[in-house]
């Protein structure tokens, strides 16, 4: 089973909302995706996450949403908690590496990223860099050119 993961800045911009649903939806289709990893930081993971929404009415898809801490304040959670798992490896991470461990584990379940990234200088680009090492392709959907 194939699988995608995401990563973008949490000041994402809405103006790639579009792209991204055409992305995803080409993972889809094109690429036999079925399965999908998603973070719960930022308005990058929001957009993902309500793409991956309406795409499940589309198509047979699996979403998960990957938690990086159990203890979420509930005006701060926009997904449904159905949809949620918490890595093993998270159980004694502490706090301050919670999200770092997290987006390992999802670059390391997929075969697939698709980002938003602009430059070098987020820690976004960090993940891509870990992406590249363990051969994702990778689908930049920001203004640097990742290839």
């Amino acid at each position: 089973m194939r699988s995608c993961t995401f990563i973008g800045h949490k000041n994402c911009s809405a103006q790639v909302y579009e792209r991204l649903r055409r992305e995803i939806e080409k993972m889809i289709i094109d690429e036999k995706v079925e399965t999908f990893y998603v973070g719960t930081h930022g308005n990058f993971d929001r957009m993902v996450y309500q793409v991956l929404t309406e795409l499940e009415k589309e198509y047979k898809i699996n979403v998960f949403v990957v938690l990086a801490y159990l203890n979420m304040k509930k005006e701060n959670i926009y997904y449904d908690m159905s949809k949620t798992i918490f890595p093993d490896v998270l159980e004694k991470t502490p706090l301050r590496y919670a999200i770092n461990k997290r987006n390992e584990y999802m670059i390391k379940k997929s075969q697939y990223l698709i980002c938003c990234v602009d430059n070098t200088f987020s820690n976004s680009y960090t993940y891509v860099e870990r992406a590249l090492k363990h051969k994702l392709t990778i689908i930049n959907i920001g203004n640097y050119n990742i290839n």
